[in-house]
């Protein structure tokens, strides 16, 4: 986009072509000059008309004229455009990376040293519970695994006794029986007290714990310790929110009206509401849609799932961001920007209505139109219904020069 600075050069020089256009009517032949006079005239009594009506606006260069200004004529072409859809969101974390921790055997809380933002690994011990339900267990254990041992041994016996046809087969029925449901038995305590992060293996008579210690699942931060030294938590509390942040999400809320321009594999510019606020070059960050939701929300808008690039600690899970969606859009009709000029409030154009000989004088009427997206030099347009864009020659050089040759012509 052109500065205002460029825009000033333009315009100046542009007064300049028109001095030089006025100094080149002065200059030409006597034949030239009575023949300009005219078509002057009739310029004049033109805008003089179209000062008291609404009647079109016309300009009119000889030759002469026409080459200093450097004016060329052209059509509007199909471009494809780009334009931004202006979105709001927040930093979004996956359900899988969040974690609440709790324990399948409620107990005292003897060790908690934990505040929200601390960083914990995968393993470290958050909570330290006692309860005597722990020891219960562990003993459990063993008093099942020993009866377990007994039962192995007379199983065996009454195995070889019944190959022998000693004893009778009911007997060794029911020790197969016992010994099946000791081993379910000591299968269930087993998983419970892995559960509870007690290492069967390593339990003897000599080492019975009543405490346990509580393992972090996951690597993260803590985003929530609603529990407290000495309190009493049953398996349905959360001891501690953590928060994994090494996959997060950009999640954008787009209204229903503008779903149809969003789809997988856009580029989402944003910034954090911490960022400072400013032009859309201050949109430093990235991210890529990957996903559109299905479901629209009572307040008619959809939930759009982007990933961010960057590094996952640059992020603040659950902050604000604010951003543009890159758009493309159809191919519309387009001219370049130079031939769009914006004077008193409308985009104006030229467009060259007849072009007389002996002598030659190009006659161009200005026209009012509409304009839209604005990208690498050309604009969208949309022209009054009584322009044909493949049979109207546009001024698409020189406008400014025909803008300024106008304007003297009203000062004078």
């Amino acid at each position: 986009m052109k500065s205002i600075g460029s825009q000033v050069y333009i315009f100046l020089s542009a007064a300049l072509i028109g001095s030089v256009l006025a100094g080149l009517s002065s200059c030409q032949s006597s034949d030239s000059a009575t023949a300009e006079t005219q078509t002057s005239g009739q310029d004049s009594t033109q805008q003089a008309d179209s000062g008291k009506s609404a009647g079109p606006v016309r300009i009119s260069l000889t030759q002469a004229q026409y080459n200093v200004a450097d004016i060329q004529v052209g059509q509007p072409t199909f471009q494809t455009l780009s334009t931004t859809l202006k979105v709001n969101g927040v930093i979004d974390v996956p359900a899988q990376n969040q974690v609440s921790v709790s324990v399948p055997v409620g107990g005292y809380i003897r060790k908690i040293n934990l505040e929200p933002g601390m960083r914990v690994k995968k393993g470290e011990t958050l909570v330290v519970l006692e309860n005597p339900d722990y020891v219960q267990l562990q003993q459990d254990y063993l008093d099942t695994k020993a009866k377990l041992d007994y039962a192995d041994l007379e199983f065996a016996r009454q195995q070889e006794l019944s190959r022998e046809n000693v004893n009778a087969l009911k007997v060794f029925q029911q020790t197969r029986s016992t010994r099946q449901s000791l081993q379910a038995q000591l299968a269930g305590l087993t998983q419970r007290l892995t559960m509870l992060g007690i290492n069967p293996q390593q339990i003897t008579p000599a080492n019975l714990s009543r405490t346990i210690a509580v393992p972090s699942p996951v690597s993260g931060f803590i985003t929530e310790v609603p529990v407290n030294n000495g309190r009493f938590v049953n398996p349905a509390d959360i001891l501690v929110q953590i928060t994994n942040v090494d996959h997060l999400h950009v999640q954008l809320t787009i209204f229903e009206k503008d779903i149809s321009l969003i789809h997988a594999g856009q580029v989402v510019r944003f910034r954090m509401g911490g960022d400072v606020a400013g032009a859309e070059t201050q949109l430093n960050h990235r991210a890529t849609i990957f996903l559109i939701g299905k479901s629209i929300a009572a307040d008619r808008t959809i939930q759009v799932l982007a990933h961010a690039d960057g590094k996952d600690s640059d992020y603040t899970p659950g902050g604000y961001v604010t951003g543009l969606v890159d758009i493309k859009t159809q191919p519309m009709l387009a001219l370049p920007e130079a031939a769009v000029l914006s004077y008193g409030g409308k985009s104006l154009i030229y467009i060259l209505e007849d072009k007389q000989r002996k002598p030659t004088v190009y006659q161009f009427r200005q026209v009012e139109i509409k304009t839209g997206i604005r990208e690498n030099g050309y604009i969208a347009i949309t022209l009054p219904t009584d322009i044909d864009p493949k049979q109207t020659p546009i001024v698409v050089n020189g406008a400014y020069s025909l803008l300024s040759k106008l304007n003297n012509s009203e000062e004078e």
